[in-house]
């Protein structure tokens, strides 16, 4: 029989949401009896149930109620709806979860359940076999503010699909064990509830690397052809009857393991680990420049069109020189009193920031070069300036700045006389913490520097320890300086030197967030222009290598980021290069590994 069961628990109020994730959508489960029981597949007790056994609820009410795959069956929703639907949630899952607090219980109470209820028609038989009964998990929910049991992806499936998961879930009468009465629903764009930070755990990659990081929650979830699997268990558990002879009636069957336990296709399922708030918020890097503001370009002059498109391919020695032009542009049009920020000079003896405003170039060569790594909605801009602002910064000047940019529309830039004229376009805020797409399934995502970093000193001497300064170093203190606010060690250092020394030891260290690989120094003929205001005692290097970050919540995988002296002006900027995890070999020491043809 067909039927829609009505979501009876309450909707959250709109007020009640925070921290709304763009295109973000959930499954939420309320249990109304107020708790939860069920095994693993290795009928193991869980707390909570698992994307896996969800998906399988899902597979069981499509055929159930909806007659899925049978024939001339008309129940609403076709084989195609269901099998897009399906097919959506295998190999993805949730990126962060809700997990309601759970209060603690205690029992040992004995239970006699039914070990089998294969019957003969003649001679009925049940046997019963006592056992400890499993104490199920008692949740503390609150479905009037959304703090119930729920699963968020991060990225909304087709309407269509929702519509359908929608469907599905509201007919899946139990989880785990038929005691475990629940509701299920789906929510496009969703917001978690205030103060849910401290129960949301988020999806770690690094299980899938290596299996000695043991933090976290483990769950299985379903992968590619998962639907194939359950069929196949579902034939081998209900055997079809040969000749004359009858089928044993299978009925009621309610141990603590359904038949997919007892017919455990594993090859479909796969774990997840997902992280705890507190191990995040201990572990995660801020990212140094939380905002930006996109400026397009409308016109090059004298400049290059293609297929009616603004195209703009400064060489890479021009970058630093476009960048002055615009940071002494929006100095100008600021007027009096600029934010510090911007202009990057404070008084002696101040307390100076990490990091100031930075002005990247994205030209069309970076488009061309990036542009699918890139976020759609900076992908298919115009070419133009990115001008990163630090999280430190006022908001009053925040908010300056953007008026100043949105007031230079339609005014032109240039720096030099035999370089063509830029002539400004519109002004977007974009989020500068996200600004590349997330790394595909299966990739982990390192980075190189486009396109150079410039050591930010030259060779420092180590009279403690008679240590060599070289490019390595060079790069560790560059990155130490970024991330100054959680690298600056705690030690007596008195001089510039030992300062300097103490920081490279701690993003050397094996505790730290940082690993360097393939490091070599980079020279060009001019390397003056490759820097502004360039300290005359110091020789000007480029420095280039491959950089990973990892630290247990990949808070920094699509974060703008830019090292070295010249990183507030055009250069240094941090560019994705995803690798394959095959390719990885285990760090006990880091979660992303180490690639397999380095040391």
């Amino acid at each position: 029989m067909c039927r829609a069961t009505p979501q009876s628990w309450p909707i959250r109020p709109l007020k009640m949401m925070q921290r709304k994730t763009d295109m973000a959508f959930a499954i939420s489960a309320f249990f109304p009896l107020g708790f939860y029981q069920g095994s693993d597949s290795g009928g193991r007790p869980e707390s909570y149930p698992s994307p896996s056994r969800l998906y399988s609820a899902l597979v069981s009410a499509a055929y159930l109620t909806f007659g899925f795959e049978t024939p001339n069956a008309d129940c609403g929703l076709t084989d195609e709806q269901i099998h897009a639907a399906l097919d959506w949630l295998e190999g993805n899952p949730p990126q962060e979860i809700l997990f309601p607090r759970v209060i603690s219980a205690g029992n040992k109470a004995v239970a006699y359940r039914n070990k089998g209820n294969v019957q003969d028609r003649k001679k009925p038989k049940d046997k019963k076999s006592p056992a400890a009964a499993y104490i199920a998990t008692a949740y503390k929910q609150h479905p009037e503010s959304g703090m119930v049991l729920t699963w968020v992806w991060h990225e909304n499936p087709s309407s269509e699909i929702a519509r359908t998961l929608s469907s599905l879930c509201g007919e899946v009468p139990y989880l785990g064990e038929a005691c475990s009465v629940v509701e299920l629903r789906t929510h496009e764009d969703y917001g978690f509830p205030v103060d849910a930070g401290k129960y949301v755990w988020t999806l770690s990659t690094d299980s899938a690397l290596t299996s000695i990081f043991k933090k976290g929650k483990v769950f299985s979830f379903p992968k590619k052809g998962r639907l194939e699997d359950l069929k196949q268990a579902f034939a081998a558990a209900n055997p079809a009857p040969k000749g004359k002879k009858k089928a044993p009636i299978v009925r009621d069957k309610e141990a603590e393991q359904n038949f997919l336990n007892e017919y455990l296709p594993l090859q479909t399922e796969e774990q997840a680990r997902y992280l705890p708030p507190s191990l995040q918020e201990e572990n995660a890097l801020k990212a140094p420049w939380a905002t930006a503001f996109y400026m397009e370009i409308d016109q090059v002059d004298n400049g290059r069109a293609k297929n009616g498109k603004v195209e703009w391919k400064p060489e890479e020695s021009e970058f630093v020189g476009w960048a002055v032009a615009l940071h002494r542009f929006l100095v100008r049009q600021w007027g009096t009193d600029p934010s510090l920020a911007l202009v990057g000079k404070y008084a002696p003896g101040a307390k100076r920031p990490a990091n100031n405003v930075s002005i990247q170039i994205v030209d069309s060569g970076f488009k061309e070069s990036y542009g699918q790594q890139l976020r759609k909605e900076i992908a298919e801009k115009r070419p133009g300036f990115l001008i990163l602002l630090p999280y430190d910064m006022a908001k009053a000047d925040i908010q300056k700045l953007h008026d100043v940019c949105v007031r230079a529309k339609g005014k032109t830039l240039y720096y030099s006389p035999n370089k063509p004229t830029l002539r400004l376009g519109n002004t977007t805020v974009i989020d500068a913490a996200h600004l590349w797409k997330p790394v595909a399934e299966g990739m982990c995502r390192y980075w190189t520097i486009r396109p150079m970093a410039i050591a930010e000193t030259r060779p420092v001497p180590d009279s403690k320890h008679n240590r060599k300064w070289g490019v390595r170093e060079a790069i560790c203190l560059a990155l130490g300086h970024v991330w100054r606010d959680s690298y600056v060690p705690q030690t007596d250092a008195t001089s510039r030197e030992e300062r300097y020394w103490d920081l490279v030891d701690a993003i050397k260290s094996k505790t730290s967030h940082f690993r360097i690989f393939d490091w070599h120094a980079v020279y060009r003929v001019n390397m003056t222009d490759y820097a502004h205001h360039a300290d005359s005692s110091n020789v000007l290097h480029g420095m280039q290598a491959l950089v990973a970050i990892s630290d247990g919540a990949d808070s920094l995988d699509c974060a703008a980021m830019a090292i070295g002296q010249s990183r507030h002006l055009g250069g240094g900027l941090l560019v994705p290069v995803d690798l394959y995890l095959s390719s990885l070999r285990p760090d006990e020491d880091f979660g992303k590994g180490v690639p397999t043809w380095l040391k």
